[in-house]
This record gives C-alpha cells, structure tokens and sequence, in this order.
C-alpha cells in the first residue's frame, strides 16, 4: 500500500522518484502472493481433541482463524481474479512507463525519469489501477 501511495504522489506531481520509485515499480505494486499458514500447531491439537482449550472463546477464535480465515485469504491472494496483480496492472503500467525507465544490463528498472509527457487518460489510468490496487490489498487486511 505504501508502494500504491508512493506511486500516487508521483503521478500527481510529487517529488518522488530515483532508485526507490523504482523499487516499488519492482518489488511493490505488482507482487502477487502466495498463502502459506502454518497449521501442524492445528492439526496436532484438533487430533488430540479441541476440548484441551478450556477456554470456549479462544477454541472458537482459533477454529475460525485455521478453518475460515486462513481459507478466505488464500481465495482472495491465489484465486480472486481481481487481486491477481502481476497479470492485471503490469502490463499497463509496463506500456505506459517503459519511455520513462532506465534499464540496467540484465533489463532491471534503475531509475524511472519525470513523467512529464505523461498526461489526461494515460495518468488516469494509472492512478485508478494503483487505487484498486490500494483498496484491494486493503481489503485483505
């Protein structure tokens, strides 16, 4: 999210930019996720029987968390089309920004000069994919 707002700045005029700006183009915005949970604290206690938590409300608190919670978060991260970053927003922003990059040797974005040219639809269009990005990511959480 902080790579959204990051990003957001920037289109709009801010003084973002150089190597961070290109850290979160990168590694941020895009970064699909895969869930992984532990769960053998679980399923060793639920073999031995759940009734070893005294405590009903901690039993429930932790059933919903390994039985529900756990697996709407991995819906939404792997499944959910719309949370599938990289094969949604990349492209565009790839289409849109590449005049503006720097590359290194191994075609690594460096620097990501000013996005002057860059204006009217085309920014829109940007601003808008980074606020769905920012309001999905804030959704999961």
């Amino acid at each position: 999210m902080a790579g959204c707002a990051y990003w957001l700045d920037y289109l709009n005029g801010g003084q973002a930019g150089g190597d961070t700006l290109a850290l979160y183009y990168q590694h941020v915005i895009f970064r699909d996720y895969i869930s992984i949970q532990n769960t053998s604290g679980y399923e060793t206690l639920k073999s031995r029987g759940l009734e070893l938590v005294e405590d009903d409300s901690l039993r429930n608190a932790i059933v919903s968390l390994y039985e529900y919670d756990y697996e709407i978060i991995k819906l939404f991260e792997e499944e959910y089309q719309e949370m599938q970053y990289f094969k949604n927003y990349y492209p565009l922003f790839q289409e849109e920004l590449m005049p503006y990059m720097d590359l290194d040797s191994l075609g690594q974005v460096v620097k990501v000069r000013a996005i002057d040219g860059l204006e009217g639809e085309r920014r829109k269009r940007l601003s808008n994919a980074l606020f769905q990005i920012r309001h999905n990511r804030q959704f999961v959480l």
